[in-house]
C-alpha cells in the first residue's frame, strides 16, 4: 500500500468506545437481535434513504446477499473492482460481482467450525488462511487450485510477495510459505504476539509489528534486519507506508511516523487513550482519528497538525475529486472538506456492521448491514 488504499482491511475499523460493533455481525434471517437484560429483541432493521443519499452525492446501485451457513454471520469483507469477498462464519467463502451484486459463486471451504483470517487476492487468485492450512483459490469458479498445511498456527492474513506467504503467529513467529514449492522459507522471532498482517515497504523489504511494540523490517526472500524500532505497545490497525515512513496509530496512546531505512522516529502524537480506529494515509496526509482531537490531519512529513475536527472522529474511507472525505463514524456518514476539516454533509448510518470501499479515489461505498445483506452505492 504506498499509499495504501482502501480495498481491504483485516478487521472493520475499531471505533470510540461504544459506537459500533468491532466485528461484521449478521444472520440469513430478515432481522437482527440483541439481548437486553430482559429479553433478546429485534435490532431496527436497516433502510435506505435515498434523500440522505442524495445529499451526500451518492446513489444506490442494487442489493445483494452473500450466501451464509444457517445463524453465522460475515466475518470479513474486501472490495475490489470487479468483485467483493465475504468471509462468513461457518467456512463459507462468496464472490460477488460488483457491477450487479449477483454471487458469481459460493462454497464451503472447510468444517463449519475452521476459524478462518481474510482473504487475500492476487490476480486470479484468493489465497484463503485458517488456522493451519492456505488455500489457493481460483476467483472465476471457487476451484481450489491448491492446499497447503502450514505446520503451525497463524493468527494473520498472509502478505503474498514474491512468490512468498507470510503470516504472523501469536508466538511471535514471522513466516514466509514458498508457495510454488509448499515449504516454510525462513521464520523470524519478535517480542510478542503477531495478530496485525506484515506489508511491504519497498520493494526488497517487508515490515511487521508484535504486541509487545516490536517494530522490524526484514529482507523478503531471507528475513536479514533491516531497521528495528520499538514502542510501549501493540496496534489494532494497520500499518501505513508510503515507501519512506511506517506510520503506526498504537495502543500505547500515540501516533507515530519512523523511517523505513533505519527506524529513525519522524514524530510523535500523543493522546490520552489508545488509538483503535484505523488511519489513512493520503497524498502526504494521514488522517486519523484520537480520542482528544477527534479526526485530524497530520503533515506525514513533519508530524505538524494540519486541523483537527474536536468532537467528530471515524475512519476515513475514499475521497471524492481530491476535495472532501467521506469519512463513516460507525452511526453516521459525513463529508469533510480535504483542506480545512469542514463538515459539508452529514447523515445517520445506524445498524449496519460495516462498510468498505475499492478504491481511496472516488471510490464506490459498500454497505454491510446486521442482516448479512450488502448494497452498493456509487457518485453520482
Amino acid at each position: 500500500m504506498f499509499e495504501k488504499s482502501m480495498t481491504r482491511y483485516s478487521l472493520f475499523a475499531l471505533f470510540l468506545a461504544g459506537s459500533v460493533p468491532t466485528f461484521l455481525g449478521g444472520c440469513t434471517s430478515s432481522s437482527s437481535t440483541q439481548r437486553t437484560d430482559d429479553a433478546i429483541v429485534a435490532a431496527p432493521k436497516w433502510t435506505i434513504n435515498h434523500t440522505d443519499w442524495s445529499q451526500m452525492g451518492y446513489q444506490w446501485q442494487w442489493t445483494g446477499s452473500p450466501p451464509l451457513q444457517p445463524g453465522a454471520r460475515i466475518d470479513h469483507a474486501t472490495a475490489y473492482d470487479d468483485i467483493l469477498v465475504f468471509q462468513g462464519s461457518g467456512s463459507t467463502l462468496s464472490v460477488l460481482e460488483t457491477n450487479t451484486g449477483k454471487v458469481r459463486w459460493s462454497r464451503q471451504v472447510d468444517r463449519p467450525s475452521t476459524r478462518f483470517q481474510e482473504s487475500v487476492r492476487r490476480g486470479e487468485t484468493l489465497y484463503t488462511a485458517s488456522d493451519t492450512d492456505l488455500w489457493e483459490i481460483n476467483i472465476r469458479n471457487g476451484n481450489t487450485l491448491d492446499r497447503d498445511a502450514l505446520g503451525t498456527l497463524v493468527n494473520t492474513s498472509p502478505l503474498i510477495v514474491d512468490g512468498l506467504a507470510i503470516f504472523g503467529t501469536l508466538a511471535g513467529e514471522l513466516f514466509a510459505w514458498q508457495l510454488e514449492n509448499d515449504f516454510k522459507l525462513w521464520s523470524y522471532k519478535f517480542n510478542g504476539p503477531i495478530h496485525i498482517p506484515a506489508i511491504s515497504v519497498s520493494e526488497d523489504y517487508i515490515a511487521a509489528i508484535s504486541e509487545g511494540g516490536d517494530l522490524r523490517t526484514l529482507e523478503t526472500i531471507n528475513a536479514y534486519s533491516g531497521m528495528t524500532a520499538q514502542i510501549a505497545g501493540g496496534t489494532d490497525t494497520n500499518l501505513l507506508t508510503d515507501g519512506i515512513g511506517i506510520y503506526i496509530a498504537s495502543k500505547d496512546q500515540s501516533l507515530y511516523a519512523f523511517d523505513i531505512e533505519d527506524g529513525f522516529r519522524f514524530w510523535r502524537k500523543r493522546s490520552s487513550a489508545p488509538i483503535t480506529v484505523q488511519h489513512t494515509l493520503y497524498q502526504g496526509v494521514v488522517y486519523a482519528t484520537t480520542q482528544d482531537t477527534g479526526l485530524t490531519a497530520i503533515d506525514s512529513a513533519t508530524g505538524d497538525t494540519l486541523w483537527e475536527t474536536g468532537t467528530i472522529g471515524g475512519w476515513v474511507l475514499t475521497v471524492v475529486d481530491e476535495k472532501e472525505l467521506i469519512v463513516w463514524s460507525g452511526y453516521e456518514l459525513l463529508a469533510i472538506d480535504k483542506d480545512r476539516g469542514d463538515v459539508i454533509e452529514r447523515m445517520p448510518l445506524t445498524n449496519i456492521a460495516g462498510m468498505r470501499t475499492n478504491s481511496i479515489d472516488n471510490g464506490d461505498l459498500y454497505v454491510i448491514t446486521l442482516e448479512g445483506t450488502v448494497a452498493k452505492f456509487s457518485l453520482k
